[in-house]
């Protein structure tokens, strides 16, 4: 069953009680949403632009938005205080890239533990709502709460001057990762890892100062770095990168309960559209990178597989068990992912 309509009638309970939301009931409202993503990437092509086009239709254009892609608002890593600060009313908040305020949010990081992308993004949402481990744990304390998730889908080892026909060859390789456990992942497959936002990495593939990359397919094509990169290991996946769309509590709190409902309903919508792009476009977007730009496929063996799989099988329990310490419930929300 498609998990939208799955989780359809859960999510308009709020609108029932409340009897059915005319548009011409809705109160008009603009909202500021900050997303640090450039205009050509997947998540607004499949995700904010569904959610926002969905929201107008619900609420016959009463709730609008002043939409600041690409950073116009602040970095990935300020996505959180702009929040916080009133600059923005919605935004993506990245756990990757602020993991000292959001670590356990950070679960979706860890090796593989994406496999589809929909099926994880449930996953985290439930636990991401009021109630739910993450929430009750990250989200609560921020003062923010999740209108949809998501996630980039698996991220691949690409390189460029590098040959990558065995995993040996990822010893001493300088590969961004964009933080948290994806560091973990890279660090116990032997490469360099090094930390950056995805707007640094094209100037420092170009620069010569990384050798490649921990990287979602599609995010190759929507930060043009394609052209400076020549070799992608098509059997084996690294991590992934975690996206929370959340409203600020100081907004949220204000807004009508047949707002929240629109809002709630929107989200959903988006989750599901942006996932189903993700778990379905791979396949094409491999095949663009090798006929295009000729980046080569170059598996790897049965043997490096075993190991690859094996050289990881220690980073979950270095990624939790700080959190632990720290009376975090990690085991909880791996099983949840899981």
């Amino acid at each position: 069953m498609n998990n939208y309509k799955k989780h359809l009638p859960l999510l308009l309970t709020g609108v029932l009680a409340c009897g059915s939301v005319s548009a011409a009931e809705v109160e008009p409202v603009t909202l500021k949403f900050a997303e640090w993503l450039p205009t050509t990437s997947f998540a607004i092509e499949y995700g904010a632009n569904p959610f926002m086009e969905k929201v107008a239709e619900l609420s016959d254009g009463q709730i609008q938005f002043d939409f600041y892609p690409a950073e116009q608002l602040g970095r990935g890593s300020e996505s959180l205080t702009l929040l916080q600060t009133g600059v923005a009313d919605i935004a993506n908040v990245s756990p990757a890239y602020i993991p000292e305020k959001l670590p356990l949010s950070g679960v979706v990081e860890l090796p593989e533990i994406v496999k589809n992308s929909c099926s994880a993004a449930d996953s985290f949402y439930e636990m991401a709502q009021p109630g739910g481990a993450i929430y009750e744990a990250e989200f609560k304390r921020h003062h923010i709460r999740p209108l949809w998730v998501g996630n980039m889908g698996r991220y691949r080892i690409l390189t460029n001057n590098s040959d990558i026909s065995s995993l040996d060859d990822l010893n001493g390789l300088r590969m961004r990762t964009a933080g948290g456990p994806m560091t973990l992942t890279a660090d116990a497959l032997g490469s360099s890892p090094v930390t950056m936002q995805a707007s640094d990495v094209l100037t420092s593939l170009s620069r010569g100062t990384l050798d490649g990359v921990y990287y979602p397919l599609r995010g190759i094509l929507d930060y043009g770095l394609a052209p400076a990169l020549d070799q992608l290991i098509p059997n084996f996946s690294v991590a992934s990168f975690g996206l929370t769309y959340s409203i600020s509590d100081r907004v949220w709190e204000r807004l009508s309960q047949q707002q929240q409902n629109i809002l709630v309903e929107a989200g959903r919508y988006a989750m599901q559209t942006y996932c189903d792009y993700v778990d379905n476009s791979e396949p094409e977007i491999i095949q663009t990178l090798e006929e295009e730009y000729g980046i080569a496929q170059v598996p790897l063996s049965d043997n490096d597989l075993e190991q690859a799989h094996a050289n990881l099988e220690g980073v979950y329990d270095r990624w939790a068990e700080p959190l632990k310490a720290r009376g975090l419930p990690t085991q909880e929300v791996i099983e949840g992912m899981q």
